[in-house]
């Protein structure tokens, strides 16, 4: 049997002996990271890739950056998007064409659909909250998940074992049938292409809440707070993030609860602008994943907390549910053919008041779900039932049915 230190070994030999970023591309990166490098050092190395420099050319003028027919050169497009922009793309074309050739199976699309939907969310974070580059913002989430790639691609038969109980338990599993973690594998990935350090820590610590909601390392912060974002649109690949941290997270980074709605109305589109960007730089259409629908379902809300109440409210809209208030649900049984769900906040509640609720929740036909779960068993306790619990970044899939 193949202990996990082995297949620990393995991956790294394999991260060894996958081919490195192209020249051209190294190249640029060292150039523009240099400070002492001019617009016509970085267009001497831009040009010397005819192939690089005409996606470059053809994604400036695409609706990815709304510029159409407007750049005509490469030394044009380097004087508009600046230095940095030109890096990035240069980095998020080249390395979204290798991810293009590394499997086309279900779990593939999957991966591809939240790693398009983490890099449209971050990017539009990047420039809500004030990160200083956008674009770097864009291929940190578009890579964030890099490292599940290379666990596919090198140890295949132990990940499919890690991808076996679903979203909840991808982190766990990853340490239990491989020993190493994606984001660890990701970061090796990165290092090995000899990408810039701030890439490298975002894939690594996407997933450490120590990281992302502190204040050292905003990008890493960002990310996380996409990747949350691309749960709650519909790109459910994993899940791993609690209600507390959710929330720290959204404070540290300057983000406005007030626009969580607006920013999933505007995520829809770019994702389709983030499409374009891909088809650019794979040569290939990027098919797009169907989500579960929800619209149209009847929801009550029992919580007392301004903050999930806002994050909340805004996401129901977004999905086109129909709120049912609480006072009513729990005064008149008659509202119950409206409702398909209701959800309790057990902190907003106590258990003096959960018991005189018991009646009504037990009774009711709608699906009872707990935001942020029962982890003391109170609610099990007095209800004398276990609930289904549903993170305060829920899905499209938990309000999903017949």
């Amino acid at each position: 049997m193949t202990t996990t230190a082995e297949l620990t070994e393995v991956v790294e030999k394999k991260i060894k002996d996958l081919p490195p970023l192209p020249m051209v591309v190294q190249k640029l990166v060292r150039t523009l990271d240099d400070d002492n490098s001019s617009a016509d050092d970085v267009m001497k190395v831009l040009t010397a890739d005819q192939a690089l420099a005409s996606k470059v050319l053809k994604l400036v003028n695409s609706s990815f950056y709304g510029m159409s027919g407007e750049v005509a050169t490469p030394s044009r497009a380097v004087v508009i998007l600046g230095f940095a922009a030109i890096r990035n793309l240069a980095v998020g074309l080249s390395v979204a064409k290798f991810m293009s050739v590394s499997g086309d199976d279900d779990h593939m699309q999957r991966f591809w659909d939240q790693s398009v939907t983490t890099a449209a969310a971050c990017q539009m974070l990047a420039k809500q909250t004030g990160y200083e580059d956008p674009e770097e913002a864009f291929i940190a989430g578009l890579l964030h998940n890099i490292g599940h790639m290379v666990l596919n691609i090198a140890v295949p038969k132990e990940y499919e074992q890690v991808l076996a109980d679903g979203p909840h338990h991808i982190l766990a599993n990853e340490k239990t049938h491989i020993g190493l973690g994606h984001a660890k594998a990701g970061q090796m990935l990165l290092k090995h292409w000899k990408l810039p350090r701030s890439l490298s820590s975002a894939v690594r610590f996407h997933h450490n809440a120590k990281v992302y909601t502190g204040k050292e390392d905003p990008l890493v912060s960002l990310v996380a707070l996409a990747d949350a974002f691309a749960c709650v649109y519909g790109a459910v690949y994993e899940r791993t993030m609690n209600d507390d941290d959710l929330l720290a997270l959204v404070k540290v980074t300057g983000f406005d609860l007030e626009t969580v709605g607006a920013m999933l109305e505007e995520l829809g589109t770019r994702i389709e602008e983030t499409r374009v960007f891909l088809q650019i730089a794979t040569d290939e259409e990027v098919e797009k994943a169907e989500h579960a629908d929800p619209g149209g379902a009847g929801v009550v809300m029992i919580c007392t907390d301004a903050a999930r109440m806002s994050w909340s409210r805004q996401i129901f809209d977004h999905y086109g549910v129909t709120p049912v208030s609480a006072k009513a649900f729990l005064s008149n049984p008659d509202v119950d053919n409206e409702i398909d769900f209701v959800i309790l906040d057990p902190s907003s509640v106590s258990a003096e008041q959960l018991g005189k609720m018991k009646p009504r929740l037990t009774e009711t036909s709608a699906t009872l779900l707990l935001l942020g779960g029962d982890p003391d068993g109170v609610v099990a306790g007095i209800l004398g039932t276990d609930v289904a619990a549903i993170p305060l970044a829920f899905t499209k899939a938990d309000f999903a049915w017949e």
